[in-house]
């Protein structure tokens, strides 16, 4: 019997990785049902998704069992340049990714932003707030386009409003970021969009009540994070939450601790002071990126790795909404190395990350959290153990073990009952993972392991 839940775990990486990452010229036929309004409590687990690149990345997408994923901008001043007339010939390429990621059975996300300059607080500015006197306007375009993407393979559930809104407004106007970030206390221009993000949800769920609205994105920048926490307290005291959900990035670690932790850790914290600690959190955008302006170290596909392996986990630990991966697939150098995958001259090839990011979604399918909360979480732990207490799907215990930024793999030990049986899943970066039976032998009542950076999975068998 033990042989056999071996083979069945390995199993399931093969059948996982033997899915080719090529290009396909397949014709496929789906058949799309209406959207219900069901509460959904998985942890979603998903990417970014860049327009340029979306017919690329199929193979990836088929191979990755992800739940949700951010389809691209709806850029409301390329669809409605002149006041009152929609051009929805401008979102072609959103509207293409969001078909490819309904087929595959992935929710779409759309990111709403970048006002017409007629609409604009600043009209100087391509990245500005939208001018309270346009409310009306913002208002039916967003009706409009809730009802545009409502049902069939066009359905959006997930509407993001503007993408890091509270970056510092030092920023190059280009990026599309910091738009509402006017750089004074107490509230950084929170309370402005705060009010525009009313204006939205609003009409987004008077065409469609199930729709779900993320509010942020906050850049949240770490750790002097004043100016993020007082725009959050802006669009709280000026009129109250709109939202369904504050998103926030949660880039790399600090310390021997994950940003996005930290932050998680921080806006809960904020949150409670207004008795709203029960709402959502999600990560709109993490990876492992290389530091600024230099190369990356010359082990950062491992690197990369090791963070793949472990994220998801912490979201679910943490209990958020879900999490996004920035980004899918890119060409050169992107976002700082962040993408799972390389666009070389014909090919599509998957990173080790790719294969990491997988495998944990894979392990973890269904599985709940069951140790202690994570509310005030050290970062000054290099190397020690970090261990994630999980019950499988199936009931079964599930842990992960892994030491922060360590080189080297260390001998540990995990404390059971004697004779307990148990199997270690190792070495997430390669396309099938290295499935081990590391069950108690000698009956002292402990599962020895070696762990380093790179996480262990130890699943107890009954």
């Amino acid at each position: 019997m033990r042989l056999i839940r071996l083979c069945c775990i390995v199993l399931m990486f093969i059948t996982l990785s033997s899915s080719p990452v090529v290009e396909s010229g397949e014709t496929t036929f789906t058949a799309y049902l209406p959207l219900v309004s069901v509460p959904d409590t998985r942890v979603l687990l998903g990417y970014d998704l860049r327009t340029t690149h979306g017919a690329r990345s199929e193979p990836l997408i088929a191979a990755l069992p992800a739940t949700w994923a951010r389809a691209g901008d709806l850029v409301w001043g390329a669809i409605e340049s002149q006041r009152g007339v929609y051009t929805w010939e401008a979102a072609a390429a959103l509207e293409e990714n969001i078909r490819r990621l309904r087929a595959a059975g992935v929710e779409p996300v759309v990111v709403v932003q970048i006002a017409p300059v007629w609409a604009r607080r600043l009209p100087e500015r391509t990245c500005s707030p939208v001018a309270p006197e346009a409310y009306p306007d913002l208002a039916r375009f967003a009706a409009a386009a809730a009802a545009r993407y409502q049902s069939g393979d066009l359905a959006v559930r997930y509407w993001q409003f503007w993408n890091e809104p509270d970056f510092t407004p030092a920023v190059a106007d280009s990026k599309g970021i910091g738009c509402w970030n006017t750089g004074v206390a107490p509230w950084y221009g929170g309370d402005a969009y705060g009010a525009a993000l009313r204006v939205f949800a609003t009409a987004i769920r008077l065409v469609n009540p199930g729709a779900q609205i993320i509010g942020g994105n906050f850049a949240h920048f770490w750790p002097d994070d004043r100016q993020t926490l007082g725009f959050l307290r802006g669009m709280i005291e000026t009129g109250g939450l709109a939202c369904d959900i504050i998103g926030f990035s949660g880039y790399t670690r600090w310390g021997s601790a994950e940003r996005m932790t930290l932050k998680a850790q921080s806006l809960r914290r904020a949150l409670a002071a207004y008795g709203l600690e029960r709402m959502p959190l999600a990560a709109v955008e993490v990876a492992e990126v290389c530091p600024e302006g230099q190369p990356c170290p010359p082990d950062y596909y491992q690197i990369q790795a090791n963070y793949a392996a472990r994220i998801y986990a912490l979201a679910i630990a943490l209990n958020l909404r879900g999490i996004l991966w920035y980004t899918l697939l890119q060409q050169g150098m992107g976002f700082q190395h962040s993408h799972l995958a390389d666009i070389n001259s014909n090919s599509v090839t998957p990173r080790p990350a790719f294969y990491a990011y997988r495998n944990a979604a894979v392990l973890l399918q269904g599985a709940s959290y069951a140790g202690p909360p994570l509310t005030d979480t050290p970062f000054d732990r290099e190397g020690a153990a970090h261990m994630l207490h999980f019950i499988a799907r199936d009931g079964a215990p599930l842990y992960v073990f892994w030491r922060p930024t360590a080189q080297d793999e260390a001998g540990w030990g995990l404390l059971v009952s004697p004779g307990q049986r148990a199997t270690c899943i190792s070495r997430l970066e390669r396309p099938t993972p290295l499935v081990t039976d590391c069950s108690d032998r000698d009956g002292d009542g402990l599962i020895r392991f070696h762990v380093s950076d790179a996480p262990v999975y130890i699943r107890l068998e009954s």
